[in-house]
């Protein structure tokens, strides 16, 4: 390798590390809900094991603003077209699957329409959940619970709720 081209990496580098907006980009947006549906794929597999964590992880993970935005609109999307019914299905999906809380994750339930899903704003959302990668996973767990009793195990079934441009 030249030593151009090495300044010119290591610019670039210097670069990216100063840029800290979220690169909300359509390739990292398609990238990131890909990656989140491929994850809810391998916990469908084994349920008992949980969901991973390779969209936040790895050699390339994805932006963590991204993250949230698509497990935001995959959850307010499915709100539009599942039942109250629905919703309470979900949460004991996830409640008995996984040992999770029933109580617990009503405090996000809400995004999905549950009928005792709590209304507390994002903000104390996250402050309940202890910070926003607890939050982060238990939105995850609603998508994969909707996914299992509503989307009859198919993680594709999320796409309908994929952002678009």
């Amino acid at each position: 390798m030249g030593r151009n081209s090495q300044r010119r990496r290591i610019a670039r580098a210097a670069r990216a590390a100063h840029d800290l907006r979220p690169d909300l980009s359509e390739i990292s947006r398609v990238r990131t809900q890909k990656r989140l549906r491929a994850d809810i794929a391998t916990w469908m597999e084994n349920p008992s094991k949980g969901p991973g964590g390779s969209f936040l992880e790895g050699e390339h993970p994805s932006d963590p603003t991204m993250v949230w935005v698509i497990l935001t609109a995959w959850l307010v999307g499915a709100r539009e077209q599942i039942t109250e019914d629905q919703a309470r299905d979900t949460v004991h999906w996830v409640s008995d699957s996984l040992g999770i809380q029933h109580d617990d994750l009503l405090q996000v339930a809400g995004l999905i329409g549950h009928p005792d899903g709590s209304d507390m704003t994002l903000g104390q959302a996250v402050e309940h959940y202890g910070g926003p990668m607890p939050f982060v996973l238990s939105m995850l767990l609603l998508s994969g619970g909707l996914v299992a009793t509503v989307g009859d195990g198919n993680p594709d079934w999320l796409k309908q709720f994929d952002l678009t441009s």
